[in-house]
């Protein structure tokens, strides 16, 4: 007897718990099993943009980058305009064979990293970047960590590795209040061939650095707000810059472009509106 296919109704709730089950594995860190998830939505819905690129996702966090290529080659025969699949591929660009073991696989990713909030998050580009091969295995989305050595913040990837610094007068800041007993964490909100972005947040105050804000910012308030800029502006005594978002400067005074959202669904954590 054969069976009945699924109906609409039936078919769009198995793609939603399939989809929502591939979402909270990549979140874990579970590749391997993303992969098989991501496989079977394939099978029942072919040639789905947000799956193909889950997939391809997992595929190169197990260091099956050939793979990977092919599923974010085909994402991008159906949509050209992809922005994901046409990042990925050019991170992947430099790797023409798969990798030997695995990437180093990640803690478990908190979403929250990823919510500004105002004078607890504060954002900015890493200087002495890695090599390529190293930014490579990089994705946004990804959480990274701070290390102090001497004057200097570096920002190390889930196998220890430096992909770059934070630049020195938000170093100084940040290593003073660590030094008081705050703690912060990391993740990577934009990622491009020649430039590392991160969000930095505080996630602990000890109680001797009550009073002092580790990002200064427009405004008041703990609200989360959506990833924008604004015009530059001083607060305090040191007249230190911050823009609205909580990003370091250093002195410019020209008006600064906006940000786009996080390129979060580069991670594949996050699945796009339909």
């Amino acid at each position: 007897m054969t069976q009945a296919p699924f109906q609409p109704e039936e078919r769009a709730r198995v793609q939603r718990q399939l989809t929502e089950q591939a979402i909270k594995l990549a979140l874990d860190s579970r590749w391997e099993e993303a992969v098989a998830i991501n496989r079977q939505l394939l099978s029942a819905f072919p040639r789905d943009l947000s799956t193909l690129n889950r997939l391809g996702k997992a595929l190169s966090e197990l260091g099956q980058y050939s793979e990977a290529r092919q599923m974010y080659t085909e994402a991008l025969e159906i949509d050209p305009t992809n922005s994901i699949a046409r990042k990925n591929l050019e991170r992947l660009a430099g790797f023409t064979q798969d990798a030997a073991v695995p990437r180093p696989s990640h803690e478990k990713i908190d979403p929250r990293l990823f919510i500004e909030e105002t004078g607890k998050t504060g954002f900015t580009d890493l200087l002495d970047l890695a090599a390529p091969s190293t930014l490579a295995l990089l994705a946004a989305g990804d959480q990274v960590y701070l290390q102090r050595e001497g004057g200097a913040l570096w920002v190390l990837n889930a196998g220890h590795e430096r992909i770059g610094r934070v630049e020195p007068r938000l170093a100084t800041r940040l290593i003073e209040y660590m030094e008081g007993g705050n703690q912060y964490a990391a993740g990577i909100t934009e990622l491009q061939p020649h430039q590392v972005r991160i969000i930095i947040r505080e996630t602990f105050q000890h109680p001797s650095q009550f009073g002092k804000v580790s990002f200064p910012s427009q405004g008041g308030g703990d609200m989360p707000r959506a990833y924008t800029k604004d015009t530059l502006v001083r607060h305090g005594e040191e007249e230190e810059e911050f823009g609205e978002d909580g990003e370091y400067l250093e002195g410019e005074e020209d008006e600064l472009e906006d940000l786009h959202e996080t390129d979060l669904e580069d991670a594949e954590l996050i699945e796009p509106e339909e």
